[in-house]
């Protein structure tokens, strides 16, 4: 409920093109904040704070109207013998001024809110800032499904099916058949081995694709990948290797490296990496008992750390889309010489 006033006194415009529209309110309330002005009321389109100024008389209730890339300041004065004339542009410059600040809180308080809470529908309906993790699941559940209905055992597929359906295996990569360190990644050994793809997927992605965004973190996932399936055609001569915990382990690689900087506030920095690190060691040590690459495992994971070393000076300078994707290139071109030169060497 909007708070009543007196007589209109001025008005101001504030742009706010600079910044998402999406962080418009959640700035203007940082910025008020941090201005010491009082929230009094909302409404879905204005804010409403009180002002006080020099005089204990000279209060203003502070009116922001948000509209599409600008912000309307209107000032209206709490008491009729006491007047201040044309202020609204001097109080539109002292939030221009504070939004660099707020918007630093805003994307640090984003950064920290739990995916969950962050993305409205769940893990497995994309959005704006949650795409690529959900189109992986779907992707890798369509080939799934696909391999399934053409014949394929659900719970138990040959190597000699999985190797027909795309699987990584050493003697075909190194006769030219590279196009498998992209296949791999999307073929799974049973219904059980999907189910726990998707599953650490799904947790990893929440976290970090909101994170890197969009463009980096695909990328990152396909180089991870690609690394760890060369890594597993080194260890291993004669094996089908198959599924996206290579590139699964990368992305956990990536969230590593980037929690070890301040990008992330430090009491979830701290929960997230026990967390991390748990997996982690969890199921290297599991790799050894059973029928698990853990080649790809590790070479996902190193990739991981070293790709996300390399983009978070961007990320913490919020990089143009420019620089993104020269980064994203020159991380490109490494990765396929590295291929170049491991295939030729097999």
């Amino acid at each position: 409920m909007i708070a009543e006033v007196r007589d209109e006194v001025d008005t101001a415009e504030l742009d706010m093109s600079p910044y998402k529209p999406a962080h418009h309110r959640d700035m203007i309330q940082k910025a008020a904040e941090a201005l010491r002005w009082l929230p009094v009321g909302a409404d879905s389109g204005t804010l409403a704070f009180r002002r006080q100024g020099a005089d204990y008389f000279d209060t203003q209730i502070v009116f922001i109207t948000l509209n599409a890339g600008t912000a309307m300041v209107r000032v209206q004065q709490t008491e009729a013998y006491y007047q201040s004339y044309n202020i609204a542009p001097a109080l539109a410059t002292q939030l221009r001024d504070a939004l660099p600040a707020a918007l630093v809180a805003v994307e640090h308080a984003d950064r920290n809110l739990h995916p969950m809470h962050r993305e409205k529908y769940g893990a497995l309906v994309p959005s704006k800032s949650y795409l690529i993790t959900p189109l992986l699941v779907y992707l890798n559940a369509l080939v799934f499904v696909v391999m399934v209905v053409a014949g394929v055992s659900p719970l138990h597929p040959t190597g000699q099916d999985l190797y027909m359906w795309g699987g990584n295996l050493r003697p075909a990569v190194a006769a030219g058949e590279w196009w498998r360190l992209l296949t791999y990644m999307v073929l799974h050994g049973g219904g059980m081995h999907l189910l726990m793809n998707t599953y650490a997927l799904l947790y990893i992605g929440m976290f970090l694709e909101p994170l890197l965004g969009k463009t980096r973190f695909a990328a990152a996932y396909i180089f991870t990948g690609i690394c760890a399936g060369l890594l597993s055609m080194v260890m291993h001569t004669d094996t089908v290797s198959v599924g996206a915990s290579g590139a699964i382990f990368g992305m956990y690689g990536v969230y590593l490296s980037v929690l070890t900087t301040s990008h992330i506030q430090r009491s979830m920095r701290r929960t997230m990496l026990r967390s991390i690190l748990f997996f982690v060691v969890f199921n290297l040590i599991y790799g050894l008992q059973g029928n698990t690459d853990n080649a790809a495992h590790v070479g996902g994971l190193l990739s991981g750390i070293i790709i996300g070393y390399i983009y978070y000076p961007g990320m913490a300078a919020k990089a143009s889309v420019r620089s993104q994707v020269v980064v994203t290139a020159a991380i490109a071109a490494l990765v396929a010489v590295v291929t170049s030169v491991t295939i030729y060497l097999l």
